[in-house]
């Protein structure tokens, strides 16, 4: 339950003291738990998991010149240190720690894709430039 006096709060304590009863038994442990649906534990990670779904998303479609170094490298970081932090805080939260790894995995690949686009394009623009022909059949 949410201890915030906002709007927000209220609807939420709504929404959760209304859902409590038809919450089947066998569910209970895991309704109470406190890295359950009634925590921000449990909806974090659920909501971070679009981002891997958009790296995936960015993975099979997006050409390598069109990715972001920055923005992957800094999601990347953020899945490393954020999965780091997922195994210290109380309650240690599991599933902070997979999406956050599957964000620095994906994020990582998309660096890497990028990096192996940008070194074939600097080695065929050196030899294929289109200003400076450069004929081997010359005679020196």
């Amino acid at each position: 339950m949410s201890k915030g006096s906002g709007p927000l709060s209220k609807l939420y304590n709504v929404i959760i003291t209304s859902v409590d009863p038809f919450v089947p038994q066998s569910m209970q442990p895991f309704w109470t738990s406190p890295a359950g649906p009634k925590t921000v534990f449990f909806w974090g990670p659920l909501f971070k998991w679009s981002l891997v779904v958009a790296g995936l998303g960015d993975t099979l479609s997006r050409p390598p010149q069109n990715i972001s170094l920055n923005q992957c490298m800094s999601l990347a970081a953020t899945g490393l240190i954020w999965s780091r932090y997922s195994m210290v805080i109380t309650p240690k939260n599991y599933s902070l720690l997979s999406v956050n790894i599957a964000v620095f995995i994906i994020q990582s690949f998309l660096v890497a894709k990028h990096l192996k686009w940008r070194s074939d394009s600097t080695r065929k623009m050196v030899y294929d430039h289109s200003h400076y022909s450069f004929n081997s059949e010359d005679d020196w």
